[in-house]
């Protein structure tokens, strides 16, 4: 009995410590999705580009285009009409630079892009004074590279809205 209890203490000592293992996973049973601890899941997202998407959705006939919006839930669908007509009514330099954004967005890690997400939904929160003010805090130029920095002072333009 004292043989086969120290691994499970060992176990729980460990979890305990590196608060990874439930008592049920360091007794070899698999825990219920209540006890184990998970990392939450990412929302899926469509693969690729958003503002290609948009493209791709722009140049296509109105009647290709009712077709593929017709396959997508109501709300989706709402969704992507009200960011088409945001992004047909750029220019095309605009169009380019919100791509080019995207792009290095897409470069980040996943951890760093919902660092840099999280971060332009709290700056678009603020009244621009307070933007400038936050984005000039050394906490943000702590925490986002130059690179990060700049994709933040850019969100604050009218073809990030998307």
């Amino acid at each position: 009995m004292r043989v086969r209890s120290l691994p499970v203490a060992a176990a729980l000592l460990v979890g305990v410590a590196g608060g990874v293992v439930s008592p049920l996973e360091a007794q070899g049973r698999k825990a219920s999705p209540s006890v184990a601890r998970r990392a939450p899941e990412r929302p899926q997202r469509p693969p690729g580009n958003p503002a290609r998407e948009l493209d791709r959705f722009a140049k296509m006939s109105p009647q290709e285009r009712e077709k593929q919006l017709s396959k997508l839930p109501p709300e989706r669908r709402q969704q992507i009409q009200t960011r088409l007509e945001r992004y047909q009514s750029l220019s095309p330099q605009q169009r380019a630079q919100l791509q080019q954004r995207f792009e290095a967005f897409q470069k980040l890690s996943p951890e760093r892009q919902d660092a840099v997400r999280s971060e332009i939904q709290n700056l678009r929160s603020l009244p621009p004074a307070q933007r400038k003010e936050r984005l000039n805090n050394p906490d943000v130029q702590q925490n986002f590279s130059n690179d990060e920095q700049k994709l933040l002072r850019q969100s604050l333009g009218p073809p990030d809205e998307f």
